[in-house]
């Protein structure tokens, strides 16, 4: 008889949990502007499209102001430099790949153009390279520099030294930024 009610117990507030934690997920603030974390489409480029048509992947991006924060270019791959995919993603939502891994491009001359790596659906770094492969800029998404609103980024010179270190726009209203 406890086991039962222990049991029950737990799938009440399993389902509960999981219930009001689902609610945080594509919210629109009072403007009706998307706001907090939010299912992003992408194509087989990676690009991020405005709804799940044509959509192939999706991640998790945080808005502000119907802005996604984790913009990592338009368009990462294309028929020149296409997304070489990691082999071990298996990570699904719904019928859309959930991005996990690293997702990279190259150059035509083999150089590495870009790297995208994520965890279960959330991007935690992105870099750009130079065509002779040294480092151009990279975004670094992490609590150390903000995250989810701001990320740190970091710019580099074609000899590898630093151009700029900086963090991403926020919007001058704050009220708008506070949780």
């Amino acid at each position: 008889m406890k086991r039962n009610i222990i049991l029950t117990l737990f799938v009440l507030f399993s389902s509960v949990n999981t219930f009001s934690q689902s609610d945080t997920l594509n919210q629109l603030d009072s403007k009706g502007e998307k706001t907090g974390w939010w299912i992003a489409y992408l194509d087989e480029n990676l690009k991020v499209l405005k709804d799940s048509v044509g959509a192939a992947h999706c991640m998790y991006n945080y808005y502000v102001n119907d802005i996604y924060l984790y913009r990592f270019g338009e368009g990462y791959g294309s028929k020149k430099s296409p997304v070489i995919f990691p082999e071990n993603n298996v990570l699904k939502r719904g019928k859309y790949m959930l991005l996990n891994g690293k997702y990279v491009t190259k150059y035509k001359n083999g150089n590495t153009r870009s790297v995208l790596t994520s965890s279960d659906g959330f991007m935690t770094n992105f870099k750009r390279y130079y065509p002779t492969g040294q480092l151009k800029f990279e975004i670094i998404i992490s609590n150390d520099c903000g995250a989810p609103k701001q990320h740190c980024i970091n710019e580099y010179n074609k000899d590898g030294s630093i151009k700029r270190e900086s963090h991403t726009w926020l919007p001058k209203d704050e009220s708008i930024i506070r949780d």
